[in-house]
C-alpha cells in the first residue's frame, strides 16, 4: 500500500518545506534565539489559523522531525532543541485550535512566547550547562602568571576564595561578558576573603603580548592572569569559553559556565560567590 495514498507530497513539500525555509530566513535576519524564537513561533501561530487540518499537519511535522534529530548530532545545544521540540507542535496546534476563539487567547500566547524567547533559552541553558558545576574536590596544580610574568600558585592558598574567568583571544562572548564581570569585581574589591581574576588560555597562534594588547585596550580594572599552556583546561576537562572556576581553600567548588546575564536566574556568578562566602 503506497504511502503517497495518505500523504499529499506536493502539499508536504509546499507547507513543510516552506516552514523550514522561513525558519532559515529568520536565522539569517536575526541574531540570537531571544529574537529568532518569538518571530518564528508568533508567525507560525497566526499562520496556522488559516490552514485546514492536513495543511496544519504538513506544516509542522517536517521541522519537528528535524528538531527531534538534533539531540543526536554533535555540538547540539540541547536547551535550544528541547524548547523547539516542545513549542513547535504546540504553537501550530494552538494556532489551528484557537482560530475561531476569542482574540484574548490569541493575544496571550504571543506574549508568552516573547517571555520564553527572552528568558527560557538562557535559563534552561544555564541549568543544563551547570547541572553538575557545584562540586568539591582537591584542585590540580594551578600555576598562572601575573601581568609582569610573576608565577602565582592559587591551589595551595587557604582562607581565600578565588574566582577565575577563563577566556581566549578568539572568544567574542568572553569580551561581551567582561563589563558585567567587572561590576562584580568592583563589588568585592574591598573584601579580603575573595579575589576575582580573568585568566587567558593561549591558543596555538597566541603570544602573551597579543593577549595583553587585546584586553588592555578596554582598560578593565579587574586583575589579569595568564596561562602558558592549555594544561589547566585539559586537567579540568573543559574546552569552551568563557568558563568559570571557583576555588576555596585549595578545593574546586564550582566548575562550569560563567553566568552574568541579567535575565538568567540560575547559577549567577554573584549568587555562587555568596553561597561560598556564607558557608
Amino acid at each position: 500500500m503506497s504511502l503517497a495514498k495518505y500523504i499529499n507530497l506536493k502539499k508536504l513539500t509546499l507547507f513543510g518545506g516552506g516552514v523550514i525555509l522561513y525558519y532559515m530566513l529568520i536565522v539569517f535576519l536575526f541574531n540570537g534565539q531571544k529574537f529568532i524564537f518569538p518571530v518564528f513561533m508568533i508567525s507560525a501561530f497566526f499562520f496556522s489559523m488559516f490552514l485546514n487540518k492536513n495543511e496544519f499537519l504538513y506544516s509542522f511535522i517536517p521541522i519537528t522531525i528535524i528538531w527531534l534529530i538534533q539531540p543526536f548530532l554533535p555540538k547540539t545545544i540541547y536547551s535550544i532543541a528541547i524548547i523547539y521540540i516542545i513549542f513547535t507542535p504546540l504553537t501550530f496546534w494552538l494556532g489551528y485550535y484557537l482560530k475561531k476563539k476569542s482574540w484574548i487567547y490569541k493575544a496571550l500566547y504571543p506574549i508568552f512566547i516573547v517571555l520564553v524567547g527572552f528568558y527560557g533559552f538562557s535559563n534552561l541553558w544555564s541549568v543544563t550547562k551547570n547541572i553538575n558545576a557545584r562540586i568539591a574536590y582537591n584542585s590540580p596544580k594551578i600555576i598562572l602568571y601575573s601581568e609582569n610574568n610573576t608565577p602565582i600558585r592559587l591551589d595551595t592558598v587557604q582562607d581565600k576564595t578565588f574566582v577565575l574567568d577563563f577566556w581566549t583571544t578568539s572568544c567574542s562572548v568572553c569580551f561581551k561578558k567582561f563589563p558585567a564581570y567587572e561590576k562584580i569585581f568592583l563589588a568585592y574589591k574591598n573584601d579580603p576573603s575573595v579575589e576575582l581574576y580573568v585568566v587567558n588560555i593561549p591558543t596555538r597562534k597566541d603570544t602573551l603580548g597579543k593577549a595583553k594588547k587585546m584586553i588592555d585596550q578596554y582598560n578593565f580594572k579587574f586583575p589579569k592572569l595568564y596561562a602558558k599552556s592549555d594544561s589547566i583546561p585539559a586537567s579540568l576537562g573543559f574546552n569552551r569559553y568563557p568558563h568559570l572556576v571557583i576555588l576555596k581553600n585549595g578545593k574546586i567548588r564550582f566548575d562550569g559556565m560563567l553566568i552574568v546575564d541579567k535575565n538568567v536566574l540560575f547559577h549567577k556568578l554573584k549568587d555562587e560567590i555568596e553561597l561560598l562566602l556564607n558557608e
